[in-house]
């Protein structure tokens, strides 16, 4: 499928445009196992370090806001994630729902490993005692349902938002190892309807990243 690509960015940065779709991120050889369960949680301070900008001829604004930034065995560090549609009415392949939100599937895993970002209605119920990670064995690679998303109304004005909980990655060493954390993500937008019996107009591809830090919190 042809499609402009348009990049977002903050200085001199760069992406590559492309479709979200399903990926298997594999852990390098070099890398050790981490046990399935965390016995000491320790507290944490999860906060926005840096965001790109989306072009303003684009007529679309994203942001992204540390609802709560204290991660502690009784509650997680929540993120909010939005896009706004400055521009004319037109389509979008990203909804608030569990299959096609802004961070689905492989968006939702940090560069480098380390955070999770969970749709805060579609969180894991295999939690690892008072952490916020899964109880689960490590991995190579992680897998992603095989779907694709459509086109959803995207109006003049219309913001479509999540909240995520910030999760632990339960397939690396650590538990919210201290540091900096990149989300790549990319949507597409159509302008034109859809032509007679199918969606395939070509989207402009908008590419937008941010980053969070991780730091040792006070109990």
């Amino acid at each position: 499928m042809r499609r402009r690509a348009v990049l977002a960015s903050l200085g001199a940065s760069t992406a590559l445009a492309g479709c979200r779709g399903p990926g298997s991120p594999d852990r390098t050889a070099t890398q050790t196992e981490t046990p399935p369960t965390c016995a000491e949680p320790g507290p944490r301070r999860v906060e926005l370090a840096t965001a790109a900008t989306i072009p303003d001829e684009i007529g679309v604004s994203a942001t992204v806001t540390a609802e709560r930034e204290r991660s502690t065995a009784g509650a997680p560090a929540r993120v909010a994630v939005a896009l706004r549609n400055d521009g004319p009415d037109r389509e979008i392949d990203v909804a608030d729902d569990g299959r096609c939100h802004l961070l689905n599937r492989d968006a939702a895993r940090s560069d480098p490993n380390g955070l999770w970002l969970y749709r805060a209605n579609d969180t894991p119920t295999d939690r690892a005692g008072e952490c916020w990670t899964r109880d689960l064995p490590p991995r190579d690679g992680v897998g992603f349902d095989g779907y694709g998303c459509g086109r959803y109304p995207f109006g003049s004005g219309e913001t479509v938002a999540t909240t995520y909980e910030v999760w632990d990655d339960y397939t690396v060493d650590g538990y919210l190892r201290p540091g900096t954390y990149r989300f790549d993500v990319s949507v597409a937008l159509w302008t034109e309807p859809a032509e007679e019996g199918g969606t395939n107009s070509d989207p402009t591809v908008v590419d937008w990243w941010f980053e969070l830090s991780v730091s040792d919190a006070d109990g």
